[in-house]
């Protein structure tokens, strides 16, 4: 396979993944707070944002360096603990009682997901600061993907501001993605 069409593939996974974001903010924060459906989406958007994120980091790569590739690694292995953290709530938290679920938000298990969460915010920020630095993608959609997600610690409490970050964030996304199509040149 071409490697133009590997970075469009990634391109569309991006987009997608955006997509899966904002539709996960909006059941999760604005529906129901432990909506299955928003968990669901938001383990999509985790899942497929690993190829997005991939792309969009290889693409600019040699930009990039060393803090750039740390960054990555960082968001990559983030990303993917909290896919994990949310294909449980998608796929075994819905089948539990609001008791259990309640049980799952106390010691160890909540030790993991906070560890797993600071992991991706940590890693988030470094990627948004090192998409700057490398000055190939919109400082803007850098900006939104960062302070995006920051907000999402305050689901519970405030939830309109996690879904207007979240969104903030898979718009960032998919303008990164976007970017990435035409740079690539398209399928």
């Amino acid at each position: 396979m071409a490697t133009g069409t590997l970075y469009s593939l990634s391109a569309i996974a991006g987009v997608i993944a955006g997509v899966c974001i904002i539709l996960g903010a909006l059941f999760s924060t604005l529906v129901k707070s432990s909506s299955p459906v928003g968990a669901f989406f938001n383990f999509l958007g985790a899942l497929i944002g690993l190829f997005g994120i991939t792309g969009i980091y290889i693409w600019q790569s040699s930009q990039a360096d060393v803090f750039g590739l740390i960054a990555y690694v960082l968001v990559f292995v983030g990303l993917a603990l909290i896919a994990c953290i949310d294909y449980s709530g998608a796929f075994i938290g819905a089948s539990l009682s609001m008791e259990d679920m309640a049980r799952l938000d106390q010691g160890t298990a909540l030790q993991i997901k906070s560890i797993s969460g600071l992991i991706f915010l940590v890693g988030e920020i470094l990627f948004g600061i090192s998409v700057i630095l490398a000055g190939v993608y919109s400082v803007i959609a850098a900006v939104l993907f960062m302070i995006g997600f920051l907000a999402t610690p305050l689901r519970q409490a405030y939830p309109i501001v996690t879904f207007i970050g979240l969104t903030a964030s898979g718009i960032g996304i998919i303008w990164w993605s976007v970017s990435l199509w035409s740079m690539a040149g398209g399928l």
